[in-house]
């Protein structure tokens, strides 16, 4: 038999199948990945819950950690061509500082993190 636990929902899972084809199966309570258990002692007080019926197919969990990386990434990405847009504008124009084009630049940043944080 192999043990797997929940740290996160308190629960526990055991099985007949091999140890390797559950070492990154997620919670089906949290979606959080279960861990294998070294003593059967850890497990006192953990309720006892079932594997998925499809193991090939992902769990909802999983899919939702897979898509809010995706949309952070993407928004570091953004972020970072707009900083290098930003610098290229700041080189051509001789990376010398001007004031009155400089806080027009705060004002326009101001307005567009505002605009963001209405949506």
């Amino acid at each position: 038999m192999t043990y797997f636990k929940c740290v996160t929902c308190k629960a526990r899972l055991y099985s007949a199948a091999s140890p390797n084809s559950l070492v990154r199966d997620l919670c089906p309570g949290c979606g959080a990945m279960l861990e294998p258990v070294g003593e059967l002692a850890e497990l006192v007080g953990y309720c006892s819950i079932e594997l998925r019926d499809d193991p090939a197919k992902p769990q909802a969990g999983h899919g939702v950690v897979i898509d809010r990386f995706a949309e952070v990434l993407a928004g570091r990405r953004a972020r970072s061509a707009q900083s290098a847009l930003d610098a290229e504008r700041w080189l051509d124009d001789g990376g010398s500082f001007n004031g009155p084009a400089a806080a027009s630049a705060a004002v326009l940043a101001t307005i567009r993190t505002q605009a963001k944080a209405e949506t």
